[in-house]
């Protein structure tokens, strides 16, 4: 009896344990809050090949709490759940979502598989059964195939190019996968590039005129339009009569070479006979205009029935300059600008000047002049200060140009310290009595100078002297050239 009471005592005591152990672990598992991390094995980020077996790796499961397993205790085999699959043998983007529910504790996670092709495409020539030399246009291809491991046959993509001798292949790949491969062709060309010539193989230009290039081409049978490789050798010295050669070359890519050349003649126009008038001849010239002034100068001509050259620049009095000719008068050329230090700068600088006056007369007169002077004469010495010895090759050149250029032997000095129309009248009458056949130098930009037309009209009318106007036969007093 006593032994059966002790055991229920001892039962009644180890239950009474049991149920304060049961209430101690519930109260502390209220407590300690749990927490599942769940996380996929392996990359969460996965990179598949195409084609390449997909493997899942899995996930693992933490359990941790606030109070007791603070750094986690792993769960062996959590019953974790999942979902998605992963076809390699299609490209794309894959999700694979893991979830566990574990002490009333639910977590989760996620892994992207990306499959991806990054094999590139196989180019397979076929056999070429040529292997002698070929002239271009004679090579037949002998085929190709293209295959690739996602797309399959590709052959219809394939771009080909052929350079000197070799062909050259390519293909993308729908992923954007290249393949390159080449063919060697036992090419030759035996033939020369062809160069033209545009305004053929000889030229011919008149002293003073600037030359220009006209043009070529070349062109070859295999590099097509070679004109951008021309090598061009030679000078035209288009100052100097003469027969200047131009070499043209060319190389095609087989080293093939072609070579012309244009013969350029520099031609001096023949220089015109000059016919003295006789003696007590006066021609009266007027540099620098036209001018305000210059229509009064006009008048007082008409009146006398006297013909005169006006040596004219571009001083915007147009409608003058057609008035000069209208009324019988000899138009020259004298400058555009009248610019010593611009016009003077070089040979090349004069001519621009020279020919862009002579076209201004044209337009305004429909006279195309060939008179000229030189702003200064052609003895200044001022040009040397921008080019040294350059009046030397103008006064010729301008005259193998076709040109005919005048000084003069009367000076009125209305340039200079003459200010009065009786001083201008006194400098002109005295220079007149010192020569036989008289070239005044007088500027009609000045008021007192065209005053003083009219009396020196008189005197030399009263005096048995005829007055004329220049011609390209009259004398050109030409003055000694100084530079």
């Amino acid at each position: 009896m006593n032994k059966h009471k002790g055991l229920r005592i001892l039962l009644g005591v180890l239950g009474g344990l049991a149920l304060l152990a049961a209430g101690v672990w519930g109260l502390l598992f209220r407590v300690n809050r749990f927490t599942i991390l769940l996380t996929p094995l392996g990359q969460a980020e996965t990179i598949l090949e195409y084609g390449q077996e997909y493997r899942e790796p899995g996930a693992g499961a933490v359990l941790t709490g606030t109070l007791l397993w603070k750094e986690g205790i792993p769960l062996e085999n959590p019953d974790i759940r999942i979902s998605g699959e992963v076809n390699p043998r299609v490209l794309g983007r894959y999700e694979v979502d893991y979830r566990l529910d574990f002490l009333g504790c639910h977590a989760q996670a996620r892994r992207r598989v990306t499959v991806v092709d990054t094999q590139c495409p196989v180019i397979t020539l076929k056999e070429d059964p040529q292997d002698t030399p070929l002239r271009p246009g004679a090579y037949l291809e002998p085929g190709f195939t293209a295959t690739d491991n996602y797309d399959g046959d590709i052959t219809d993509r394939v771009i080909c190019q052929q350079e000197k001798g070799v062909i050259r292949y390519a293909v993308v790949d729908s992923s954007g996968n290249p393949a390159y491969a080449q063919r060697e062709i036992p090419f030759f060309d035996p033939d020369p590039p062809e160069i033209v010539l545009e305004g053929g193989e000889t030229l011919v230009i008149s002293v003073g005129s600037f030359y220009r290039e006209p043009g070529y081409r070349a062109t070859d049978e295999v590099d097509g339009d070679l004109t951008d490789r021309v090598t061009v050798a030679g000078e035209v010295d288009w100052l100097t009569p003469g027969t200047y050669p131009i070499t043209y070359t060319v190389a095609d890519g087989w080293e093939n070479v072609a070579s012309v050349t244009r013969e350029v003649r520099v031609e001096a126009q023949p220089r015109p006979e000059i016919l003295w008038p006789g003696r007590k001849t006066i021609y009266l010239t007027f540099d620098d205009g036209p001018g305000p002034y210059t229509g009064q100068l006009l008048d007082v001509l008409d009146r006398y029935g006297v013909k005169a050259t006006f040596f004219v620049t571009d001083s915007g009095y147009d409608d003058m300059m057609a008035q000069i000719v209208r009324r019988g008068h000899s138009i020259g050329i004298h400058t555009v600008t009248h610019d010593y230090g611009q016009i003077y700068s070089s040979p090349e600088a004069y001519f621009d000047d020279l020919h862009r006056m002579q076209d201004i007369i044209y337009e305004n007169t429909g006279v195309r002049t060939t008179l000229m002077r030189f702003p200064g004469g052609s003895s200044n010495t001022v040009s040397g200060e921008s080019c040294q010895g350059v009046m030397t090759v103008l006064s010729e050149a301008v005259q193998d140009a076709g040109f005919q250029y005048f000084d003069w032997n009367v000076d009125s000095d209305d340039a200079g310290s003459a200010r009065k129309a009786k001083t201008v009248y006194d400098n002109v009458v005295e220079g007149i009595r010192q020569t036989g056949v008289s070239l005044v130098l007088q500027h009609d930009i000045h008021p007192y100078s065209v005053e003083a037309v009219e009396d020196i009209l008189q005197w030399g009318l009263n005096n048995g002297y005829t007055f004329a106007p220049l011609t390209q036969n009259s004398p050109g007093f030409h003055h000694g050239v100084n530079n």
